[in-house]
């Protein structure tokens, strides 16, 4: 099979915290891959290079057998825009507005549906995230754990190919988390999207199908994690 992105010889240097030296990997669709590491690993830059949202200081990352290295800040933009959908640790969402309509927010601005076919399309991914009952709600009136839900929704809209999740769980407490962290592994198996993700949590709560944990800039491992087991406590 072709991979849906594929990443070669990678090397870039942030200070701080983190580098890659001449990393190399490549990302199936319709997989959970959860890239794990400290600080200064080279974890979440990896991630944010594979998700185009930093450019490398050498190598290729290829998108559907597409060099993304020709490609100049406009072409980047309109990939990400188009075929990525973005998840961060913070959801920023509009809080006056209601859920609904942060959740089509992208489908008017980038995907540039009619009024109708946004209707629908937000109501199958707020029903996918379980957000159908509050769907009229502001979202300054929700709990941590909705936001969250919300924000998943919003970076779903699009139909994305790959999802991109930054520090997935990073303000969420144990239990909140293993809730979540069951919906986004739902996105894969549900939707067919690749997901791509960091987490502090760590692989034991996500039961990814892939985990690429990195050291000092390089992979030190590249493996099928064990079965999902609990989360360690965290507040």
């Amino acid at each position: 099979m072709t991979p849906l992105i594929r990443a070669d010889g990678l090397i870039h240097h942030r200070s701080p915290p983190g580098r890659l030296s001449g990393v190399s990997v490549s990302i199936e669709a319709g997989r959970f891959t959860l890239i794990t590491g400290g600080e200064e690993s080279g974890a979440g830059l990896l991630l944010r290079v594979l998700g185009l949202l930093e450019r490398p200081d050498a190598g290729e990352v290829w998108f559907d057998s597409q060099a993304t290295s020709v490609l100049d800040d406009a072409g980047r933009l309109d990939l990400r825009n188009k075929l990525f959908g973005y998840l961060f640790a913070e959801p920023f969402l509009l809080d006056s507005f209601s859920v609904a309509e942060n959740v089509a927010m992208p489908l008017f601005k980038i995907a540039c549906l009619d009024l109708e076919q946004a209707r629908a399309r937000t109501a199958e991914v707020l029903n996918f995230a379980g957000l159908e009952a509050v769907a009229d709600t502001a979202v300054a009136e929700l709990a941590a754990l909705d936001h969250h839900k919300v924000s998943l929704a919003r970076a779903l809209a699009i139909s994305p190919r790959v999802l991109i999740a930054e520090e997935v769980g990073l303000h969420l407490p144990a239990e909140e988390l293993r809730s979540f962290a069951e919906l986004l592994r739902a996105v894969p198996d549900s939707l067919g999207i690749a997901v791509i993700a960091t987490s502090p949590a760590g692989p034991q709560i996500f039961g990814a199908d892939r985990r690429i944990r990195l050291e000092h800039g390089v992979i030190a491992e590249d493996s099928q994690p064990d079965p999902v087991q609990e989360a360690p406590a965290h507040d």
